[in-house]
């Protein structure tokens, strides 16, 4: 018996933050999520799999996106007519999968949720309770049927098990009460990074989101096929998504003129180049004279000239060796008023003000816990520039 598993697709990600920065990236991001779940459904259905499995997550937000709906049901129905049916849970994002709300998805998609917890399908039974608000503080673990005798018996759930380090705890669950509740394969949704546990011949899988969306999502891309057999599970990380994020680091410190600049722009970025997937790239610059700005410009400029490359973002900083006595007595004494307690506190009141004023989408990039590195890239900008200014 296979399966194929996957969760968090997001489909309808706005994509904001990066859109910002790189509109054309924005968009083909927003492309990239609808045709990696097309891949997928391909794969199912060349698969010939025994069912298509959606551990949550399978939206971003709940605006009536009646659009990405019917995508989702176009979609599945190619499966089920080709043979495979689907068997999906509502995640902590998923209000678009409200059946009262919106109707039911169509024949041979099961829908799994406190109304109707199990379905049967030949000799499989598929456990799973759905998220009907959009934070969830207990165990669900408690609430799941117990396993049907006779049946190879598979548990869908969205969690964030016992927490994982950029995640808020939705649904926590214990990893051994999990493993040790009787069912042969936990298909797991939610954190974004693909892993396995296995205890014994019980299996449990976190597929990954299998289109990134940015570049702290880099190590997914992922959907996990699993075969569950007399001697257990086995299960085989499949690599899909038509955009992955990368990073490139380049040292243009000896770099003479903006020609050579623009050369060793082009040798690094072009080694980024990825066959038949597009790649978005996180470019990082050691350079005494070419700050975040003009190396963001003359980038894009380069990147105009290389097919399936994106930029992401350009972070700089000044070579280790670089000295100067008036800039670095500057530098210094800016460094020791961030930790000053009074000009943290307006710091954090400015980012505050900064998160309310913008989409909600976005607004992590301004948490409390991003203080000391934004503040860390602005003195590094305000470094690069008086260094520039001595060295011309």
């Amino acid at each position: 018996m296979r399966l194929l598993v996957s969760a968090d697709t997001h489909l309808g990600s706005p994509i904001r933050s990066i859109a910002l920065r790189n509109p054309d990236l924005g968009d083909r991001l927003k492309q990239a999520s609808r045709d990696t779940f097309v891949e997928i459904v391909d794969l199912a259905i060349s698969e010939q799999v025994y069912a298509f499995v959606l551990a949550g997550d399978i939206f971003d937000n709940g605006y009536p996106d009646l659009k990405s709906r019917a995508f989702l049901i176009t979609q599945l129905a190619r499966a089920s007519e080709a043979g495979v049916p689907t068997v999906l849970i509502r995640g902590n994002h998923d209000a678009l999968l409200d059946h009262n709300a919106h109707g039911e998805l169509g024949p041979n998609i099961h829908l799994l949720h406190k109304g109707a917890p199990t379905v049967e399908i030949g000799d499989a039974a598929f456990h799973g309770l759905s998220f009907d608000t959009a934070h969830v503080s207990k165990s669900f673990l408690p609430d799941y049927p117990v396993p049907v005798p006779g049946k190879r018996n598979i548990g869908l759930m969205h969690t964030s098990l016992d927490g994982a380090p950029g995640h808020d705890p939705y649904a926590p669950c214990a990893e051994q009460d999990l493993m040790g509740h009787g069912f042969d394969l936990w298909c797991l949704g939610h954190i974004h990074a693909p892993f396995e546990r296995v205890d014994g011949s019980v299996l449990a899988v976190m597929p990954g989101i299998p289109q990134p969306r940015h570049f702290g999502e880099r190590h997914g891309g992922t959907v996990t096929l699993v075969s569950l057999g007399d001697g257990g599970a086995e299960f085989e990380r499949r690599t899909v998504g038509r955009l992955g994020f990368s990073e490139c680091s380049l040292d243009l410190s000896a770099c003479s003129d903006q020609q050579e600049v623009l050369r060793k722009l082009r040798d690094g970025l072009m080694t980024a180049q990825a066959p038949g997937r597009d790649i978005a790239v996180r470019l990082s610059t050691t350079s005494d004279r070419y700050g975040t700005e003009l190396v963001t410009e003359l980038a894009s400029e380069v990147l105009d000239s290389i097919n399936g490359v994106f930029l992401d973002k350009v972070k700089s900083a000044l070579p280790v060796s670089q000295s100067s006595a008036e800039t670095d007595d500057l530098v210094r004494l800016m460094q020791e008023e961030l930790t000053e307690d009074g000009f943290r506190l307006a710091a954090l009141q400015q980012l505050e003000e900064l998160r309310l004023a913008i989409p909600s989408e976005i607004a992590d990039e301004f948490a409390e816990d991003r203080l000391d590195a934004l503040l860390e890239e602005a003195i590094t900008e305000v470094s690069l520039t008086l260094h520039a200014g001595i060295s011309q």
